[in-house]
């Protein structure tokens, strides 16, 4: 059971379908605790292009952005790229 909605944009989910089958597993695992921890602090905090503090988790080869919405309790995956890119 999820404590937040997790909402992943468009483009995320095009990347992680292109993503190996262990990949995509272990992404989607992290979202999953991601949904039930929305707490989590990331390996290390980006901006966004309106100021807002990002998350960033590095999974395997790939970075995963996300932001908590602590008011409406939902859960933003707004990237997933290679990490260093």
């Amino acid at each position: 059971m999820t404590a937040y909605r997790v909402f992943i944009a468009a483009d995320v989910v095009e990347i992680l379908r292109s993503c190996h089958k262990r990949e995509q597993k272990i992404i989607t695992q992290c979202l999953d605790d991601l949904g039930t921890n929305p707490y989590r602090q990331g390996d290390y905090v980006e901006q966004d292009n309106l100021g807002r503090p990002l998350q960033v988790i590095i999974i395997g080869r790939y970075a995963l952005y996300f932001w908590a919405d602590h008011a409406v309790k939902e859960l933003k995956i707004v990237d997933l790229r290679l990490a260093g890119n």
